[in-house]
């Protein structure tokens, strides 16, 4: 009698567990579940830049996109010209909340894995983004403002602030792909967001969050400052007299 029980108790066992394994290899195969190789970046005194690598499960013949968002402030853009003999600010746009690092990492080209209505709504384009933070220009005719935007984008890239990645993918299992977060990266919340992609419909959408975070002395210059922005310059702008002074007398000792 014992020993049926004991058979029932480890069939009903082997149930179980075939079952929570079909349940979580379903689980698996409706949802992109991804990675980061460190979800906190340490900016110190001698900080060039660093390294990440994003990591997931993904379902087979599925693409994959990856994008990276840095903590948003206001861009102002000014053209400065001569006139009688002195420069003036005469024409500016203002952007608002433009995301300070913009990464697009994909497994294909965009245009080839999703409409443009979606490409437009999720802001997945250096262009569109720009174009949907606007928020006020002076002087500036259409023409002029596709130059401005396209010049702007240019020199985010140039900087690496704004730069596309492509997703390896590992055996039509897994996706890796690599980005870098070069030194003008800012203390802040970054937003990562994995998608996945079939037949050009977005079937799900992840979201972790990468933090900069200042360290050292550094990090207690750089929260004063911010915290106590009136003080900060008035201290460096004392700091720098002092200096000039203790410079000066130096000159004339030696």
């Amino acid at each position: 009698m014992e020993k049926k029980k004991f058979k029932m108790n480890i069939k009903i066992y082997k149930t179980i567990v075939f079952l929570l394994f079909i349940f979580f290899a379903n689980l698996l195969s409706a949802e992109a579940y991804f990675d980061l190789s460190e979800n906190n970046i340490k900016i110190e005194t001698d900080f060039n830049g660093k390294e990440i690598i994003i990591f997931g499960i993904l379902n087979e013949n599925q693409d994959t996109l990856i994008t990276i968002k840095g903590p948003e402030k206001k861009a102002l853009i000014q053209k400065k010209e001569r006139i009688l003999g002195f420069w003036f600010n005469t024409k500016q746009i203002t952007y608002d909340k433009v995301p300070s690092i913009f990464f697009i990492a994909s497994s294909a080209k965009l245009e080839d894995i999703l409409p443009m209505s979606t490409i437009i709504k999720e802001e997945l384009s250096f262009d569109l983004l720009l174009e949907n933070k606007l928020s006020q220009r002076n002087f500036i005719s259409d023409v002029s403002l596709k130059i401005w935007q396209d010049n702007f984008v240019r020199i985010k890239k140039n900087k690496s602030l704004f730069k596309q990645y492509k997703v390896a993918k590992i055996e039509n299992k897994l996706f890796q792909t690599r980005v870098f977060f070069p030194a003008e990266s800012i203390p802040g919340k970054y937003k990562i967001q994995v998608y996945q992609i079939k037949n050009n419909i977005i079937l799900n959408k992840k979201e972790k969050i990468l933090t900069l975070q200042k360290s050292g002395m550094g990090s207690q210059i750089y929260d004063f400052a911010h915290k106590n922005a009136a003080a900060y310059g008035f201290f460096t702008i004392v700091f720098a007299i002092l200096s000039g002074l203790l410079a000066a007398t130096l000159f004339r000792r030696y």
